[in-house]
């Protein structure tokens, strides 16, 4: 776990079931905290930070929808796993949409939910605290995020390297996953901070109405709903690395507070007097060209010659296509493992099928591309009609029949491998009638033969 003893909240009416899950957790290193009911997960997130929250889809006659709508309110930053049945797939699909970080079919494996949950505290989707490497921690995130033998990617490893090297601020420049995130934790590691915290910040995930208190901490009572003293992302990156990702999406007002703690290296929390002295290494990013942005009147141009001391720029995978099948390897790998597949590799008409493509979502579509195929894939090696790729994303209506559509494809896979292809089972598993099995199976061309 990223966290020591992260705090998890989990939410079900059921409450065998939550007891189960919370003796799971507390066993597994975390520290749970249960609620059987909306009203009661309310009043504990009204009253405590969490790392991460487990909905159940159905919680005392209310949707987890519902439920994750309104904790937002009070902790918009909370990354949520909901816990869904054959029968609330559609509000799982909804759920994805409007930002739950994962959900997991019943009935789920343990561990795997373990797995979500850890990833979901070390990749908070929102940014409030996505990493923070500890003394002695070793991520080998030169091994596990810069894989290639392309040119380009030799030479952005050089570069990483070089400026690792320095106390200078960076600045990285990328299209969205292409890795900044990645790279600014290499930059951490690989430097004389890394056995301090690193703080990753997603300033476009963080409403404007809070991310002066979010970034510099505030005192108990410094406004509404303040009811605790809260130290601020610099004041937690104190000797280490923060990482202003999206930087040019932080609000202007707010450009000119940020530039005066870059000159100063001070911060003075909201609603208190004092002031703390801080010690730091900037990494910024964006995927967007901040001169063109400052020829707006959109971004400071004194703020861009602060964190612009040295440039890294992320080469699209387009630009790097040498390097799919050695990704795709890496990810085929971590995902059999992670689902217990026996997927191994691709077949050439497959690895075909993802050269020609052109990645517009970079690294982090090919890792979804790759963990469907691995997810799809029957037996050991992935085939060409295991490759789907994202729909427009315009067109909202055919979006929204297309996940539902793969998600009742993965978990009849998922459900035929656990059962071996066993129908009766799989029935059994799944409280879908044989009639109604055969249909599902049938319409998405499964044959539960190829599962024995």
């Amino acid at each position: 776990m990223a966290n020591s003893n992260p705090k998890v909240l989990i939410v079900d009416d059921d409450r065998s079931l939550l007891e189960i899950l919370r003796m799971r957790f507390g066993s597994s290193g975390y520290t749970p905290f249960a609620a059987d009911s909306s009203a009661e997960a309310i009043e504990l997130v009204r009253n405590d930070i969490f790392d991460a929250a487990v909905f159940d889809m159905r919680i005392d006659g209310r949707t987890g929808l519902e439920l994750m709508r309104e904790i937002r309110n009070l902790d918009w930053g909370l990354p949520v796993i909901f816990l869904t049945a054959y029968g609330t797939i559609g509000d799982a699909v909804q759920a994805m949409q409007e930002g739950a970080f994962s959900y997991l079919t019943k009935p789920f494996n343990h561990k795997e939910l373990m797995v979500k949950v850890d990833n979901a505290i070390s990749q908070n989707a929102s940014s409030r605290r996505l990493l923070r490497a500890g003394a002695g921690e070793n991520h080998s995130v030169m091994a596990e995020t810069i894989i290639g033998v392309s040119e380009k990617t030799k030479t952005l490893r050089e570069r990483i390297a070089i400026a690792a090297e320095s106390d200078a601020s960076v600045f990285i420049y990328g299209e969205s996953g292409t890795g900044k995130e990645l790279t600014a934790r290499m930059l951490h590691e690989s430097g004389s901070r890394k056995n301090a915290p690193f703080v990753a910040v997603n300033s476009s995930a963080i409403p404007e109405t809070l991310i002066e208190s979010e970034l510099f901490g505030y005192e108990k009572g410094a406004f509404t709903g303040a009811d605790r003293k809260k130290k601020g992302f610099f004041e937690q990156a104190q000797n280490g690395t923060i990482f202003l990702d999206e930087i040019s999406e932080m609000p202007f007002a707010m450009q000119t507070k940020l530039l005066r703690v870059l000159e100063n290296r001070e911060i003075s929390p909201l609603g208190s007097e004092r002031t703390v002295k801080l010690d730091f290494r900037l990494v910024s990013a964006s995927n967007k060209d901040l001169l063109a942005l400052i020829d707006k009147k959109e971004f400071r141009a004194d703020l861009f010659y602060r964190i612009h001391v040295v440039q890294i720029e992320l080469p699209p995978l387009r630009d790097r296509k040498e390097d799919i099948p050695l990704l795709s390897g890496h990810f085929i790998k971590k995902y059999a493992g992670r689902y217990g597949r026996a997927v191994r590799s691709l077949s050439q008409d497959a690895l075909e099928k993802l050269m020609d493509y052109d990645w517009a979502g970079n690294i982090r579509e090919l890792e979804n591309v790759i963990e469907c195929a691995v997810v799809l894939a029957p037996k050991d090696i992935i085939k060409a009609d295991m490759i789907r790729f994202a729909q427009n994303p315009d067109k909202h209506a055919q979006v929204y029949r297309e996940a539902k559509k793969q998600f009742e494809e993965v978990f009849l896979r998922q459900l035929m491998g656990k059962t071996k292809g066993n129908i009766s089972k799989a029935s059994k598993l799944s409280d879908i009638y044989r009639a109604d099995l055969y249909d599902l199976l049938k319409k998405h061309s499964i044959n539960p033969a190829d599962f024995r």
